[in-house]
């Protein structure tokens, strides 16, 4: 066994245990042979005591590793073990080298003083070699030996003995000595190396525990704070899609100019109040890694047109011009992508340099295109003509809840720049801030998106469907709250529709079961049996109902929600609080679905 591998063995205890253990036998083996040489130039008395007493040193090692063994502190069991073993190899040392020398006393002849000094460097080279914890313990197990030899090479009295002896005995002591001494000391380097890398290593494995209980302990929060937000977002949403829906339909009715202007001015607040909302959702779903793409058809000239058209009469509020610069785009400019989200950072740079600009300014709106090998490269900038923003914060501001001191002092939550970096990062695009010529900031955002062609007809609005099918659309509806239920009422009542309300989904299953429906509307949460319950039993139940448009009408919007709605057989989702347009183009959608025969037999 090497000495590096009895250093990797006595790093623990029983790596310790298992080298005396295995080496024992082998010295019993040696011990036997030496006992049959004996038998043949020492009297049988010596021979007789030399091997008890031999015996009896190996009996004492075996002791000593049966009482470490025993040890219940492994650390402490090895340190004695180490001391024990180190003192029974000099004794033995010493005991052969005793008997080796007392053999050549007996006879003069060459041959026996030549075997004794080969005894006594096998003895060297066994107690050199051994693993020696310490100098001093090294030191010990090879002194007998070396003192044997260079007495031998020093008595000229024998025939082989001479100069020529003396020198090349003490060459080969000193060389044994100093390779051996190089070996012991690369060995206790090695070793400690080892044991503090093992020390390490625990301390590693503590922290990676640590770690891991601390990244188990961010995920709980926040799936924590997800389903918080989910929860809460359901919440808020039911109580709002009241007051939006009713302000709306109070607002389409006969009122003084007055009255209009107050209740267009609920529904901005409502509005805005909404955005806040999602955009709370937003960052949570980007935070979570959740954020998805939903990629899309869109007219980048169309989207940019409308969104600068419907900002203008706020921007006039406030003395600010809005310049829309889009003759870099092509006409029409058709691309594949999640329009939505780019349609929200627009709005939220628009909205911020509309908000920082000082009466009389100009905000500035301009687009690009240029063809690359993944379709068109876009490229926006909205320049204002506000304070702009510090350099030392331009990194910063596309961080959650952080702004600008003056962002701070003119209200906002701090999360609109943040979801168009997020949005923009999971496009592939880029977005940031420097000055604007002339004075103000300059936001740049840029992506990349495939051409695709796009119907130019200008895109439907929000008003009322006309629904006529020859007969009222039979609307049922599945909701819980009573506001809610007054809110579809209200809503629905100017229309040539019939509508049936219940309050859970089993009072929905029971309705399809009995009656004739064009299209459902199905909220998610409610007693009894929940909308998806609700949904799968119908579309089980076969008939007509299996066939029937069902919407789910719902505060419930996260993307994997609504995969979960149509995984069920849902044909689309109309979001809480009520988007007029969403609701109007479902109900629209099931008029055209109604067969002209079976209206007017209906």
């Amino acid at each position: 066994m090497t000495g590096q591998t009895m250093t990797a063995d006595a790093l623990k205890l029983d790596g310790f245990v298992r080298h005396y253990r295995g080496m024992a036998p082998v010295r019993m083996g040696m011990v036997a042979g030496l006992m049959v040489l004996l038998a043949t130039v020492a009297s049988p008395q010596f021979t007789a005591s030399f091997s008890i007493l031999h015996f009896c040193l190996y009996a004492t090692l075996f002791w000593a590793v049966e009482v470490a063994v025993r040890e219940k502190d492994a650390s402490l069991a090895l340190r004695k073990l180490t001391v024990r073993t180190g003192l029974i190899i000099f004794l033995i040392s010493l005991h052969v080298c005793w008997m080796a020398l007392v053999i050549r006393a007996e006879t003069v002849s060459p041959a026996i003083r030549m075997e004794t000094g080969l005894l006594i460097i096998g003895v060297l080279m066994f107690t050199a070699l051994q693993l020696h914890m310490s100098r001093l313990g090294y030191l010990a197990a090879i002194a007998p030996s070396i003192g044997s030899m260079v007495w031998i090479a020093l008595d000229q009295k024998g025939a082989v003995a001479g100069p020529h002896f003396a020198t090349a005995v003490m060459v080969f002591v000193g060389a044994l000595v100093a390779a051996s001494w190089r070996q012991q000391s690369t060995d206790r380097t090695l070793w400690r190396a080892r044991m503090e890398l093992e020390e390490k290593n625990v301390a590693l494995t503590a922290l990676v525990a640590e770690a891991e209980a601390a990244r188990n302990q961010a995920e709980a929060a926040s799936r924590a704070k997800s389903d918080f937000l989910a929860m809460t977002s359901h919440e808020i949403r039911t109580p709002l899609n009241a007051v939006l829906g009713l302000t709306e339909a109070l607002h389409r009715s006969r009122l003084t100019v007055a009255q209009k202007e107050m209740a267009a001015g609920v529904l901005d607040a409502g509005a805005l109040l909404k955005r806040l909302l999602d955009a709370v959702l937003d960052i949570t779903r980007i935070e979570a890694g959740k954020m998805t793409l939903e990629a899309a058809p869109f007219d980048l000239r169309r989207m940019a047109t409308t969104v600068v058209r419907v900002w203008t009469p706020r921007a006039k509020e406030r003395g600010v011009t809005l310049v829309l610069d889009i003759d870099g785009l092509p006409t029409p400019c058709g691309l594949l992508a999640d329009g939505a989200k780019v349609e929200q950072a627009l709005v939220n740079l628009l909205s911020n340099a509309v908000k920082f600009s000082p009466r009389g300014g100009t905000v500035t709106i301009r687009l690009a295109a240029e063809t690359g090998a993944d379709g068109l490269a876009i490229a926006v900038q909205v320049l204002d003509q506000g304070a702009g923003v510090p350099a030392e914060d331009r990194t910063r501001i596309f961080e959650t809840f952080e702004q600008t001191a003056e962002g701070r002092a003119m209200g906002g939550a701090g999360l609109g720049l943040a979801i168009c970096a997020g949005n923009l990062a999971l496009m592939g695009g880029s977005i940031a801030v420097d000055d604007a010529p002339g004075g103000g900031a300059a936001f740049r955002l840029s992506f990349s998106a495939p051409t695709v062609d796009v119907d130019v007809a200008a895109p439907a609005d929000a008003s009322a469907p006309l629904l006529d099918q020859g007969r009222p659309l039979r609307v049922l509806a599945a909701e819980d709250n009573a506001a809610n239920r007054h809110v579809l009422r209200v809503l629905l009542e100017p229309l040539a529709v019939s509508l049936t309300l219940v309050e859970n989904g089993a009072e929905a299953v029971a309705a399809m079961a009995g009656g004739d429906f064009d299209i459902v509307l199905m909220d998610a949460n409610m007693p009894v049996m929940a909308g998806l319950t609700a949904l799968r039993a119908i579309r089980v139940a076969g008939g007509r109902g299996a066939l029937t448009p069902v919407w789910m009408l719902t505060a419930n919007v996260f993307e994997e929600d609504v995969v979960r709605y149509r995984a069920a057989g849902a044909d689309g989702v109309v979001r809480k609080p009520i988007d007029l347009a969403e609701l109007f183009a479902a109900l629209t959608d099931a008029a055209e679905r109604i067969e002209p025969d079976a209206a007017v037999a209906a």
